[in-house]
């Protein structure tokens, strides 16, 4: 799933989205630099804000625009965009800044320029640093380490630093599903059909994830299916009473996905609709299902639905997000007298 910094990092791809950050305040998420004129003051401000977004939960570094604090204890305010003269060569310096002037070096950094229009090199240089695992991240400049902390970057306290150290791999977890479509009415009762949601989570961090646990808000078109994902009521994390807001499965101390993993869960049930008999062809080979029944081929129609979604584990910030299911035609053959 991505982070808010991944999607901002995404988002900001031209300059009328560059244009639109003016009047914003910089967040956790993304933090803006003019390019300094001195190498040397290049290399302090991109390590230590490399630094920063590295030991907390990522963020992009926004060169070319220029951010100014409106008062003590309130955030910067993105002012203006001052492009630099040559965005591509500012992308290669502030790259090789990154992997030399800063350890443990950081996997994952992606970088992309944006043109001004002014002339053919001018512009912005947008670097998505991600959040790193294991031992804290320090800017060899001045060998500190430092965090990001809302829309500041700060020096890390030393209780900090040791609970970094002493901290294991993370896991990386997302929402899987595989979408199918069934028959759920068994014969003489006009070939009723469902959409089936095979729900599982997925680990693609290098840590283990213990305790997990996805929920789902309830909707009045969706029920878990109670035969559960082996269809003799096995669940892949057990599914837990709850409000009747939300349907959770929510794993024990048994319960671990390890890194790779795709832990199936559960399965979710949308009934589809009849949608008329238009198109339905002849009936076809009596007595396939019964005896007084005959085959043929009906039209049926699940609604799109917006899933909301929750994923959680020890140690891990909850993630949040959508699951758009779209609206799906299909057809299936029935049994009918």
């Amino acid at each position: 799933m991505p982070t808010n910094a991944e999607r901002f990092f995404k988002k900001v791809s031209s300059l009328k989205e560059l244009n639109a950050l003016v009047g914003t305040s910089e967040d956790a998420d993304f933090d803006c630099k003019v390019w300094p004129v001195r190498a040397d003051d290049a290399r302090r401000v991109i390590a230590k804000a490399a630094c920063g977004f590295a030991n907390a939960t990522g963020g992009v570094i926004v060169i070319g625009v220029k951010a100014s604090g409106a008062g003590a204890n309130t955030p910067d305010v993105v002012r203006a965009l001052t492009p630099v003269d040559d965005r591509h060569a500012v992308a290669s310096s502030t790259l090789e800044i990154i992997l030399q002037s800063v350890e443990p070096g950081i996997e994952g950094i992606q970088i992309k320029t944006i043109a001004d229009g002014k002339s053919k090199t001018s512009g912005f240089v947008l670097v998505f640093v991600p959040a790193s695992d294991g031992a804290p991240r320090r800017s060899k400049i001045d060998w500190r380490f430092y965090v990001r902390v809302a829309s500041g970057t700060l020096p890390m306290e030393l209780f900090q630093i040791e609970e970094r150290f002493g901290r294991r791999p993370n896991p990386r977890l997302s929402l899987h599903i595989e979408i199918s479509n069934m028959m759920m009415d068994p014969p003489g009762h006009d070939g009723g059909a469902l959409r089936n949601l095979t729900i599982g989570i997925k680990n693609g961090g290098r840590g283990m994830a213990k305790f997990p646990g996805v929920r789902f808000k309830r909707l009045s078109a969706l029920r878990p299916d109670s035969f559960g994902i082996d269809g003799s009521g096995g669940f892949g994390l057990p599914l837990r009473p709850s409000e009747l807001e939300w349907i959770v499965f929510r794993g024990g101390v048994d319960d671990v996905i390890y890194p790779e993993e795709t832990r199936l869960i559960g399965k979710l049930i949308q009934t589809a609709a009849r949608k008329g008999d238009r198109g339905i062809p002849p009936k076809l080979a009596p007595g396939q299902f019964a005896a007084g029944f005959t085959q043929a081929e009906r039209l049926f129609v699940c609604e799109a639905l917006d899933l909301e979604f929750e994923i959680s584990a020890e140690g891990t910030a909850t993630q949040t997000g959508v699951y758009k299911l779209p609206q799906d035609e299909f057809r299936l053959m029935v049994a009918v007298r």
